[in-house]
């Protein structure tokens, strides 16, 4: 898994994991305050080769029995593995309110309970909530229920639908026209060009027009981030000749398609302003079904293995 995570995320995709922001509340917790109420905190662990390691906790919710937490905790859901979660959840000390959650010494706190369940156990629920008795170190039932709700990441649905066509391209044959084809790159810290999408061929034609392309938020990050759109000459060969390139941001290629104008090509370093034209036709912003949308709303999948012994 780590080495096609890698070659994934060197090609500017995503792993295969579905980022998502896990919420808290609680409900009938004990009263172990003598002159007020509890003071709730969560933690949440997951569970590593049976090892606990903390992954996130909650604000302090003062005197209150049916907290309702503000902190979410942020984890990757990986469908082909098993991903236990520990939830715990302890009444603060007063002297403790001042210190910061992180500071705190779990040990010197009240503990209320704690629950457990496997990340998929959540996820595959409808709505994407599930609801768990609270129990002690030892197992048995205590008084109380927390509730875990698990939601995918606004921007790890969101995608972009865009259209091109180019207009004045530069020849680079001489018995015919050029081949055209975009290739667009997420530009890293390092200035690193990353491709991520790129069109069909279209045959001697200096004014093409391609098909659509999605960019995925993971391709391009955030709508700000540079990108790098090239235009290639196409060669059998695969010594593809640049027709030109220039720099852009999604923001900046919704104000072109909005403008209704065209942004000019530059020669590979960017010193000559070249008479070729990159032009939007669409741009739409989507959401996109994901993995989890299909089995919390009962996609089943057929999967059959055969073993061949002979030979």
């Amino acid at each position: 898994n780590e080495a096609l995570d890698h070659f994934l995320q060197g090609h500017g995709l995503r792993g295969l994991y579905t980022p998502l922001e896990l919420s808290f509340s609680a409900s009938k917790l004990r009263d172990m305050d003598a002159l007020s109420k509890s003071d709730p905190m969560l933690v949440v662990y997951t569970k590593m080769d049976g090892r606990l390691e903390e992954i996130g906790r909650t604000e302090v919710i003062l005197n209150s029995l049916e907290p309702l937490w503000i902190t979410k905790t942020m984890i990757n859901y990986q469908f082909e593995i098993v991903q236990p979660l520990v939830f715990r959840i302890y009444d603060i000390d007063t002297k403790y309110h001042n210190t910061p959650v992180k500071m705190l010494n779990l040990a010197q706190q009240d503990f209320l309970g704690e629950a457990f369940c496997n990340l998929s156990e959540i996820v595959t629920k409808f709505n994407h909530s599930l609801s768990l008795n609270l129990r002690n170190g030892s197992g048995h039932a205590l008084q109380g229920t927390m509730t875990v709700h698990a939601e995918e990441t606004a921007s790890s649905r969101m995608a972009v639908e865009m259209t091109f066509h180019c207009l004045n391209l530069d020849n680079k044959d001489t018995f015919s026209k050029s081949d055209p084809f975009l290739r667009v790159s997420r530009l890293s810290e390092s200035a690193v060009a990353i491709p991520i999408c790129k069109t069909e061929v279209i045959n001697n034609n200096l004014n093409p027009v391609w098909r659509p392309i999605t960019l995925t938020s993971q391709q391009y990050s955030s709508r700000d981030d540079p990108l790098l759109v090239e235009c290639f000459d196409f060669d059998a060969s695969g010594n593809h000749e640049l027709m030109g390139a220039l720099q852009t941001t999604i923001a900046q290629l919704e104000n072109l398609y909005k403008s209704k104008a065209g942004a000019n090509f530059y020669s590979k370093k960017g010193q000559k302003k070249l008479k070729g034209q990159l032009f939007l036709d669409t741009f739409q912003e989507k959401v996109q079904h994901t993995f989890l949308d299909y089995i919390s709303s009962g996609f089943e999948l057929n999967f059959m293995v055969a073993v061949d012994f002979t030979g």
